[in-house]
């Protein structure tokens, strides 16, 4: 199957080749050519399964040759993802003649503003900032055709559910509703089904799927030697390493404490301004810097396909969000590797977690002895990850990045 095949007009063909995709990946051939019938869907497939491209080349399709002004509006829940969302875009508008704009927080709003007035078809916004432009009349969104929400689960999670029906109910009643996502929890289900009651189901994997292409390992490590079992993983890792953090102010305080090591790192979450956010993201997409620590909400918009490595240095608080995690690495079909890194107190979601990724009903016996440094276990699934316990001694650290002090204690291997 080409993407010829799909129904994409020429111009949009133009910027798929040059950006070089070859064929569609399965949910783009599966939802394309839906959209392309003008039904309402719901997309659901891994991360690195290529989402964007399943909503936005037909979208831009449709708007290609029409009437100029605001016909196609993207919502996702991060500065980061509102970016990289409208990066792609443009690259396959290319030779469209569509013009992208984005709309999120952090920034002036007159840059935004003046954006639109040079000419709009396609808007991503987050929903406060998108609110705020609404309510100044930058934009308006009564010529709206097509209206998609991405991360859509994450978006409905983090509270966004009033700005949602708030932006809504500004749509015109004919449009054609889209929503995509890697995950679907249950609870959120219900949400869901307000916006779409109708809409067809693409759906790529089983609900909560992790990627196939990515082996997963599980070490066992108190909380204090947590930093030291980390800067020895990243003194023996080449590649690029996305380290996940719980907490914002945890997040600074590793990132700062690997940096005064000599590692190649740095931090990105909340706190810091959409700029620096911006830098942070452009030097780990080159290479200058190899280790990134980031929390969640931060993470969403990452979409660097070369990850070698993902970290949890602090054990994700739910499978959700396990599964958005480990899916930065594996894109596009290349293996990744996933080490999550379990203090005593994390016992009750690794149980879950690592139950969910071997198929079956969660095991309390199954977790290891913490009495060694750590042990690692692969899941199921394919790739050939590598399990590191090489590198030179260092004192151990706190979690937080603090004080040195206490003992790496011995490293030992467990397969499951």
């Amino acid at each position: 199957m080409t993407f010829a095949s799909l129904g994409l007009c020429e111009p949009i063909l133009r910027g798929v080749r040059a950006v070089g995709y070859e064929k569609p990946t399965d949910i783009q051939a599966q939802a394309i050519p839906k959209i392309l019938r003008g039904e309402d869907l719901i997309g659901l497939g891994q991360t690195g399964s290529g989402k964007t491209a399943a909503f936005g080349l037909p979208m831009l399709h449709m708007l290609t040759g029409g009437e100029p002004g605001l016909r196609g509006l993207i919502v996702v829940p991060t500065r980061e993802l509102c970016v990289q969302v409208a990066e792609n875009l443009r690259q396959y508008a290319a030779f469209a003649g569509l013009h992208v704009c984005t709309a999120f927080g952090g920034v002036d709003m007159s840059i935004q503003e003046s954006a639109f007035k040079r000419g709009v078809d396609v808007v991503v916004a987050c929903p406060g900032r998108l609110i705020d432009h609404l309510e100044r009349r930058n934009l308006s969104l009564e010529k709206v055709q097509m209206v998609v929400l991405d991360e859509a689960d994450r978006m409905l999670d983090m509270g966004f559910m009033p700005q949602i029906r708030r932006i809504f109910v500004r749509l015109p009643q004919e449009r054609q509703n889209l929503l995509f996502s890697a995950t679907m929890p249950k609870e959120v289900e219900g949400l869901v089904n307000d916006f779409l009651p109708h809409a067809e189901r693409v759906q790529i994997g089983t609900r909560s799927q992790a990627a196939k292409t990515i082996t997963h390992r599980f070490a066992a490590v108190s909380v204090t030697d947590k930093a030291s079992v980390l800067e020895r993983l990243l003194e023996n890792e080449p590649g690029k390493v996305l380290v996940f953090v719980n907490k914002k102010i945890g997040c600074e305080k590793l990132g700062n404490m690997l940096k005064r090591d000599g590692l190649p790192a740095d931090a990105i979450h909340g706190d810091k301004g959409a700029e620096q956010r911006h830098v942070v993201l452009q030097a780990f997409t080159r290479g200058k810097v190899r280790f990134l620590v980031a929390t969640d909400v931060a993470a969403r918009g990452i979409d660097v396909d070369d990850i070698d490595l993902v970290i949890n240095y602090d054990f994700p608080l739910g499978l959700e969000d396990y599964i958005h995690r480990t899916g930065r690495t594996g894109r596009a079909g290349r293996k990744g590797r996933a080490i999550s890194l379990v203090a005593p107190s994390e016992k009750r979601m690794f149980t879950a977690v690592h139950s969910h990724l071997k198929g079956e009903q969660p095991q309390e016996g199954a977790f290891p002895s913490f009495r060694g440094g750590y042990s690692s276990g692969r899941s199921s699934g394919s790739g050939g990850g590598r399990g590191r316990s090489g590198g030179k001694s260092s004192g151990g650290k706190s979690s937080s990045g603090g004080s040195r002090g206490g003992s790496r204690g011995r490293t030992r291997h467990a397969a499951d």
